[in-house]
């Protein structure tokens, strides 16, 4: 397999982890507001379809960031601290990409600050996350 088509099978494989992750998270966010009798009756699973998309793109944005700056780097010689800043500025690049698009379709997004704030620590916890989840992995059994 040549290497560009290694790369997108990592891309969207992190994509659709991170996508899973997203999802049960969401989904046990979902119980806990349904459990307190505070869940929305208009659209109680749009939180569990937005974790499972922004999980997706998060995945993907950090897994292409980590491709670009991190394939220098040896997979042991990868700390923690720099997997969350490649990480948090996939969510940053995110972030600029929704406000952005959301601006030249014509339309008025409301939350920058959320967007500016919450994604790139999403995508550093998710992406120190990984890392730790991947060496745990890596690690022979005994």
């Amino acid at each position: 397999m040549s290497g560009w088509k290694r790369v997108a099978r990592g891309v969207l494989g992190l994509g659709v982890t991170f996508a899973t992750a997203g999802f049960f998270l969401f989904a046990i966010l979902t119980a806990a507001a349904a459990a307190l009798g505070r869940l929305e009756e208009e659209d109680p699973f749009f939180g569990i379809a937005a974790g499972t998309v922004w999980g997706f793109a998060i995945g993907v944005t950090f897994s292409a960031v980590l491709a670009a700056t991190g394939s220098r780097f040896v997979f042991e010689k990868l700390s923690i601290s720099r997997v969350a800043i490649m990480g948090a500025l996939g969510g940053f690049l995110l972030a600029i990409l929704l406000i952005s698009g959301t601006k030249l379709a014509g339309n008025e997004f409301t939350g920058v600050t959320e967007a500016l704030i919450f994604l790139p620590l999403l995508g550093a916890i998710a992406g120190s996350t990984s890392l730790v989840i991947a060496r745990k992995a890596d690690e022979p059994s005994s």
